[in-house]
C-alpha cells in the first residue's frame, strides 16, 4: 500500500474523484483521510498546511496503514522563470529552511534529503507516460508561503531551488527515519513572477478550504487583489489536473516496476 500525503482538499479532490474512495472515519479530527476500494490507488491523507501538521499526519499514516512507500504531493510555488502553473516538479532533493524570511540565509544544507531511487524512476516514467510537462530539481520547504515574486526568485538563486512548499521536507524526514521509500511530487500553482494574495497562506491551518464568504470579505477590503485571485483560481484548476494525471500514471508505473523487481529477485 502507498500513502499519498498532501495538505489541502483542493489539491486532492481530482485524485479522489478519479477513483473509488471511502472516508476514513477514525482519522484524527484535524486531518482528512480517504481509503481506496481498489488496490491500484493510494491512500490519501490531508494534513493541512505546515511542517508541524505534516509531521503528525505522516506519523499517524505510518502507524495506521504501514505503507510500503510514501508520496508527498501538493501545490508549490515556482522559483524560476521556466515553470508555469500545472507543471509537475519532481524533487531530486528536498531541504528545509526554518524560521521567518528575515532569518533565511545561504548556508546549511546538511538537512537535505534524497528520495528513493525506485520511486524517483517511477515518477519520472509516470510523467513521460502521462505526457506531462515537468522539471527535476530541489524543493525547499519554508515556514510560510513565499508570496512575492522577489522572494521566490531570490530563493531560487540562493539555494538553486526549483520550487517551494511548506510540508514536503517534514514528510520526507519522517519517512527516512522510518526507513520507508518516499518521493516528493508537486504541481506548480504560482509561477516565479506572480505575487500571491496573502489570503492564500494557510500555514498552520487544517485541510478544509475557506468558504466563499471569506474570499468575498477579503476582496471587499482589498479589491486590488481580485484579478490575482481569479488568475489563481484558473492556475489551481490546471495544477490539480496535473496532479491527478500524475497520480494515476504513477500508480500504474510503480506497480509494473515493483512486479519486475519481484520477478528479478525470485530468479
Amino acid at each position: 500500500m502507498i500513502v499519498a500525503i498532501g495538505s489541502l482538499q483542493r489539491e486532492a479532490i481530482g485524485i479522489i474523484r478519479s477513483g473509488d474512495y471511502d472516508r476514513v472515519e477514525d482519522a484524527p479530527k484535524d486531518f482528512i483521510a480517504f481509503r481506496p476500494l481498489a488496490e491500484n490507488l493510494p491512500v490519501i491523507v490531508l494534513s493541512g498546511s505546515g511542517s508541524e501538521r505534516a509531521s503528525r499526519a505522516t506519523l499517524w499514516a505510518i502507524e495506521k496503514f504501514a505503507p510500503e512507500a510514501i508520496i508527498s504531493f501538493g501545490f508549490c510555488g515556482a522559483t524560476k522563470g521556466d515553470s508555469i502553473s500545472g507543471d509537475i516538479i519532481i524533487a531530486s532533493r528536498v531541504t528545509d529552511l526554518p524560521g521567518t524570511p528575515f532569518e533565511w540565509s545561504i548556508g546549511d544544507s546538511t538537512n537535505s534529503l534524497d528520495p528513493d531511487r525506485t520511486m524517483l524512476l517511477a515518477a519520472r516514467t509516470a510523467v513521460e507516460v502521462g505526457g506531462l510537462d515537468y522539471y527535476n530539481g530541489m524543493i525547499v520547504t519554508v515556514s510560510q508561503v513565499a508570496t512575492t515574486s522577489g522572494t521566490k526568485r531570490w530563493l531560487g538563486e540562493a539555494f538553486n531551488a526549483t520550487a517551494l512548499d511548506t510540508e514536503s521536507h517534514a514528510i520526507a524526514k519522517i519517512a527516512t527515519e522510518k526507513d520507508i521509500p518516499w518521493i516528493v511530487v508537486a504541481s506548480v500553482l504560482d509561477d516565479s513572477e506572480f505575487d500571491v494574495p496573502k489570503i492564500v497562506n494557510r500555514t498552520g491551518f487544517g485541510p478544509t478550504e475557506r468558504g466563499f464568504m471569506a474570499y468575498l470579505k477579503y476582496v471587499v477590503k482589498t479589491p486590488v487583489d481580485f484579478p490575482a485571485l481569479m488568475r489563481l483560481g484558473k492556475s489551481s484548476t490546471r495544477a490539480r489536473a496535473s496532479l491527478t494525471a500524475f497520480m494515476i500514471s504513477f500508480m500504474d508505473v510503480h506497480e509494473t516496476l515493483t512486479a519486475v523487481e519481484d520477478l528479478s529477485e525470485s530468479e
